[in-house]
């Protein structure tokens, strides 16, 4: 017999709309509402028209897209790592994964290479993309399309994306803190943050004003300036702060130019000493950690991420398991020059 949607929502005494908000991940659900739903769907092993679709097998094998935004060498280098890490220890030749790198991070650009993967006849999507309504709209459209999303580093968490896999953002921003404020001696810091509208720039800078204020009491000594991860308005921006803040004497580096950060310090030759604790074990960090210009840097695992979505995607269209969690975070790594 065929369960049909009718069905479960009959079952559990709600509309068929209903049942369609909980099937494709959609907000204004009660929870208790919500799990009887699903209850119901898992018992009777209702599937959409898409999932049927989705669940034959292909002649030629499953494909899936991966974007990669423009991040950097190594943030590209590091997920391919963990691409080929997944790939080989899923062991099937018939599955594929379609590398997409982006030169910008438009709403625009990103829907372009979506339509492309489309047109190369992806069963599924990793995506690391801006927490924007356009890019929530896209993996809506794909979800109800029968593209699963898994969004990989930052998360788009108002939309129909199956999970998220990355660092615990808060907790990256708290540990920076609790590393830098024995070093404030009084005085101000300053954070340097990519582009809050990546939940992965903004969360950072979140838990980093939160720890901040429960050791201290106060975040007025804190300022906050975006240079969307370019050299040339980090060091900019870190120059200017450093000469007109005399009581400046910590900077957070959320995210990248540490390069342009570290530049902009030499430039300026502050009298004080100014301590830096940045994210990412990126080369320049490294260095700059062995000759005490970083005094920590606090980690995450991007070749793991990449693997565990890549593993993710292919349990659910191969083997229909989906995953048991919303959101799944890698290890969270504080390395000082001693562990270099």
């Amino acid at each position: 017999m065929k369960i049909t949607s009718q069905m479960i929502a009959d079952k559990c005494g709600v509309s068929r709309g209903t049942v369609d908000r909980v099937v494709n991940g959609r907000a204004n659900v009660a929870p208790e509402v919500r799990a009887r739903v699903q209850q119901a769907i898992d018992e009777l092993g209702y599937r959409t028209p898409a999932q049927r679709r989705q669940a034959q097998p292909a002649r030629h094998g499953t494909t899936i897209g991966f974007v990669i935004p423009g991040w950097g060498d190594y943030y590209t280098r590091q997920t391919r790592r963990g691409i080929q890490a997944a790939l080989r220890r899923i062991g099937d030749p018939s599955f594929r994964v379609e590398i997409r790198e982006l030169t910008g991070r438009s709403n625009h650009e990103y829907c372009t290479c979506i339509n492309a993967l489309e047109e190369s006849k992806i069963a599924g999507l990793v995506l690391n993309a801006a927490d924007t309504m356009p890019m929530a709209q896209e993996i809506d459209r794909l979800t109800a399309m029968g593209i699963p999303v898994v969004t990989c580093n930052s998360d788009v968490p108002d939309s129909a994306r199956v999970c998220h896999i990355g660092q615990d953002l808060v907790k990256s921003g708290r540990v920076a803190a609790g590393l830098l404020v024995p070093m404030l001696a009084g005085g101000d810091v300053l954070i340097v943050c990519g582009n809050r509208e990546f939940t992965a720039h903004r969360l950072r800078v979140d838990g980093f004003l939160e720890r901040l204020y429960e050791l201290e009491g106060d975040i007025g000594h804190a300022h906050v300036i975006e240079c969307i991860e370019r050299y040339d308005l980090t060091y900019d921006g870190v120059l200017r702060e450093v000469r007109r803040n005399p009581r400046l004497r910590a900077i957070y580096m959320a995210n990248e130019s540490v390069k342009g950060c570290m530049d902009a310090l030499a430039r300026a030759r502050a009298p004080q000493p100014i301590h830096v604790v940045c994210n990412d074990l990126t080369p320049y960090a490294r260095e700059y950690l062995a000759d005490g210009r970083v005094d920590f840097i606090v980690d995450q695992d991007f070749s793991g991420q990449a693997r565990r979505a890549v593993e993710v995607l292919y349990e659910l269209l191969a083997r229909r398991r989906k995953p048991t969690e919303t959101i799944m975070h890698v290890r969270t790594s504080i390395i000082s020059r001693e562990l270099l």
